[in-house]
C-alpha cells in the first residue's frame, strides 16, 4: 500500500510517495494542486497518510533547505528504473553537495561514456528530485539546462545558489 503527503517550500511544493519502509516517489511541483495531480497520475490507490518515513524525509528536506544537511538517509524503492538508470542514479549520489557535473561526466561515472543523451533521460524522468540531486547536473557548456521540479530553471539555480553558500 503507498501512502503520500505533501509539504510546502519555498522552492516548491513536494508529495512523498512511501511503499513500506522505502521512498517511491518524490514529486516536486509548483503547487499543492499539481503535486496532487501527479501523486494521483502515478499512484491512484494511494492514501494521504503521516507516515513516519513521510515525517523523516519532511525534516531532512527542511534540513537540507535550511542548508543543514548535505545528504539524504533514505531507502528508495529504485526498483521501476532500468539498470542504466540504477547506475546513472548511484553515480549522481557521488556528486558532492555544491558540485555540478555535465551530463557527458555523469555518463562517464556510470560506465556509459557515449550515453549523455541517455543520461539527460534518465534525469529528466527522475523519481527522486532533490534526493537524487539531478538539479546538479548541467550541460557541457556549463549552462543549467533543464529541471521540471519546482518552479522549473529557477528552481535548479536557487538549488545551486543554496548548495554553493549563496541563497539564504
Amino acid at each position: 500500500m503507498k501512502e503520500w503527503d505533501t509539504l510546502s517550500f519555498k522552492y516548491g511544493t513536494v508529495a512523498l510517495v512511501v511503499s513500506g519502509s522505502q521512498l517511491y516517489r518524490v514529486c516536486f511541483t509548483r503547487s499543492f494542486e499539481e503535486a496532487l495531480q501527479e501523486v494521483r497520475r502515478l499512484c491512484p490507490d494511494a492514501s494521504r497518510s503521516s507516515h513516519p518515513l513521510i515525517r523523516e524525509v519532511f525534516q531532512q528536506l527542511q534540513e537540507y533547505f535550511q542548508g543543514n544537511r548535505r545528504t539524504f538517509d533514505v531507502r528508495l524503492d529504485n526498483t521501476e528504473l532500468s539498470c542504466f538508470a540504477q547506475k546513472v542514479h548511484k553515480a549522481l549520489l557521488d556528486v558532492p553537495y555544491g558540485s555540478l557535473i555535465s551530463y557527458l561526466e555523469l555518463a562517464r561515472m556510470a560506465g556509459s561514456s557515449g550515453a549523455a543523451r541517455a543520461v539527460g533521460r534518465v534525469m529528466s524522468a527522475n523519481p527522486f528530485p532533490l534526493i537524487v540531486p539531478c538539479h546538479r547536473v548541467v550541460n557541457a557548456d556549463g549552462c543549467l539546462g533543464q529541471y521540471s521540479g519546482g518552479f522549473g530553471k529557477e528552481t535548479k539555480a536557487r538549488l545551486i545558489d543554496l548548495e554553493r553558500g549563496l541563497e539564504s
